[in-house]
């Protein structure tokens, strides 16, 4: 037993004096990928992190993004997007969770001030939204199954209050 933990200590000595990697790293050392996947016990990637991500799979079918995007996308035991966390080309920062038919939720933050936050219906439906405008302007609205507004609550910039409801559906 001595003797094998004697054995275990010289090959740890060895192994650090001798593999740089294993070394404790300098300031400025860093991994640069420009992909890494996790991938479950079966293969299947899991997590992606990619610059550029692949496009959307839901349902076994690949969708196009909308411009080339970047960051970390989550995957189902299938290898269908279920989330990701994204900055793209034209500037856009998405975040979205999914359902199996579509998207749950969503924020967003646009290159042109516009931000907010999406809820959705399994099927992609919008059922409520809190949007900013690029003007300041903040509003929230709901939604029917049909995604016809029903009530929507507008603040202006300048303090303008606004309720619309019932709001004319289409």
């Amino acid at each position: 037993m001595l003797c094998t933990l004697l054995v275990l200590l010289v090959l740890t000595v060895v192994m650090f004096a001798l593999v740089p990697s294993v070394r404790s790293s300098t300031s400025g050392t860093r991994l640069r990928v420009r992909s890494l996947a996790v991938v479950d016990e079966h293969g299947v990637e899991r997590v992606l992190i990619a610059a550029p991500l692949p496009n959307p799979v839901s349902g076994g079918k690949e969708s196009p993004r909308r411009s080339k995007a970047y960051g970390v996308q989550l995957n189902d035991a299938k290898g269908n997007e279920f989330g990701a966390y994204t900055i793209a080309d034209d500037g856009a920062l998405v975040a979205c969770f999914d359902w199996a038919r579509g998207e749950a939720t969503c924020m967003f933050a646009m290159p042109s001030g516009e931000a907010g936050f999406e809820v959705k219906a399994e099927g992609g439906k919008t059922r409520g939204q809190l949007r900013l405008a690029p003007n300041g302007d903040v509003g929230v609205t709901l939604n029917d199954a049909a995604e016809h507004p029903h009530i929507r609550f507008r603040v202006s910039a300048t303090g303008r209050t606004v309720v619309e409801a019932p709001v004319d559906a289409k």
